[in-house]
Order: C-alpha cells, then sequence, then structure tokens
C-alpha cells in the first residue's frame, strides 16, 4: 500500500449569466398610438368661421347634424347684428337690439345634431354697455364670426334621476330655439 493520495478533481466552473439586455434588444421604436383611433367617445375641437349675413344658429346645428356628433359652444368672437333676446328675470319680455354688438361670450349646445339646447349670448355696444340673454329668432354674423367647439360622438341626453324602468330609454330636448323674433315685442 502506499500513502499517495490522489488529486481531487476540480469543481466544475461556474457559468455566470450574462448581466444586462441580449445583442440587438434594444428599445425598437413603436408606432405612434391615437387615442381617436381606439375610442368613440374622443372629444375634438373645432375653430368654425362663419361668414358675414350667416345665421349663426343655424350654422351651428347644420354642422352637428352633417357631422352627426353633440357640440358644446366653448368661446367665440366676432360681431353679429340685430339681436333679439329673452331676459331671464323678465318673465317672457324680449330685448330686440338693433346695430351691431360685438360678441362677449356665446354658449349652447347641440345634442344629437337635431335637438338643440338655444344659444344664450352676452354682447357688448359701442358705448360699452353689456346686454345678455338667451338668444330668440336669428343670430346674424355681421363680418366673419369664429366660433370655438368641442364636438363629441356618443352624445346621449339623460334626465335624472334615472328610475329602474328607464335605464334604457333616452330623452330628447325640445329644440328651444324656434321663437319668433319681432321689434314689437317688449
Amino acid at each position: 500500500m502506499s500513502n499517495t493520495v490522489e488529486p481531487t478533481p476540480a469543481p466544475p466552473p461556474r457559468i455566470t449569466k450574462p448581466k444586462g439586455r441580449p445583442l440587438g434588444s434594444k428599445n425598437k421604436p413603436k408606432p405612434p398610438h391615437s387615442a381617436a383611433q381606439d375610442s368613440l367617445n374622443v372629444i375634438q375641437s373645432h375653430v368654425i368661421e362663419i361668414p358675414n349675413g350667416a345665421d349663426i344658429y343655424q350654422s351651428l346645428l347644420q354642422f352637428a347634424t352633417r357631422r352627426q356628433r353633440g357640440v358644446s359652444v366653448m368661446s367665440a368672437s366676432g360681431v353679429v347684428a340685430n339681436v333679439c333676446l329673452r331676459q331671464p328675470m323678465a318673465h317672457g319680455g324680449v330685448m330686440v337690439l338693433e346695430g351691431r354688438f360685438g360678441i362677449v361670450s356665446l354658449n349652447g349646445s347641440f345634442v344629437g345634431g337635431a335637438v338643440s339646447t338655444g344659444l344664450s349670448v352676452y354682447v357688448s355696444g359701442g358705448d360699452g354697455g353689456v346686454f345678455g340673454g338667451r338668444v330668440v329668432g336669428p343670430l346674424v354674423a355681421s363680418g366673419k364670426v369664429m366660433v370655438m367647439v368641442a364636438a363629441f360622438a356618443n352624445a346621449v341626453y339623460e334626465i335624472l334621476p334615472i328610475h329602474d324602468d328607464d335605464d334604457h330609454h333616452h330623452h330628447h330636448l325640445p329644440d328651444m330655439n324656434v321663437e319668433p323674433c319681432s321689434s314689437n315685442s317688449t
């Protein structure tokens, strides 16, 4: 018997995982994503130019109807002529403003195209006086009028509170801009 010691085999080499990303796997550009492609409920803004002599109400109604969109008027600038306004506190009184007036504020909604909540306007005369109310009859542009609107699809008019039997019934507003304007009204 010999006293020779046999060498012990060396441990197998450790296999380590490479750190970082594999070659060629850097961030690749992704195609642009547009919410307008994915959702029917997107709100789009539009600047609408209404020409001299055109009725602003009818122009906006026609835009909403042709595009089959709900429209909410956000702002407007320009001049209108011969405005008829229903005063909120005058119990049915109509104020007739003859001449040209600058638009201070314009708002209203068109839901589902042909259904409208009407327009309300504040105008300023040459003397600095401001008059406002609900538009009765035509609102005629006297020069170019620019209107900023938000347009959206799938607009539904709801009456609250919702009752159990009304869950799937949607109600429509009557067109509220159908009153004639005459200069004989006070």
